[in-house]
């Protein structure tokens, strides 16, 4: 299950997060005003998705446009 914090929590506690994220292999969910934003997960469990930066050339070129 995954712990949900407020994107305000997570600023003022982001080193507390990182460890429960490393070390615990929990995964966080940051929301703002309820909605989910962010998902905060360890390496071992984001590898799994197969998403390497050294890859980042492969990806598709729509994800560098800017958002409104």
């Amino acid at each position: 299950m995954s712990k949900i914090v407020s994107a305000m929590e997570a600023r003022q506690n982001f080193g507390s997060l990182l460890n429960q994220v490393a070390l615990k292999e929990e995964e966080v969910v940051i929301e703002r005003a309820g909605k989910p934003l962010a998902r905060l997960v360890s390496v071992s469990v984001a590898s799994s998705g197969k998403l390497d930066f050294r890859d980042i050339g492969k990806l598709p070129n729509q994800i560098w446009e800017q958002q409104d």
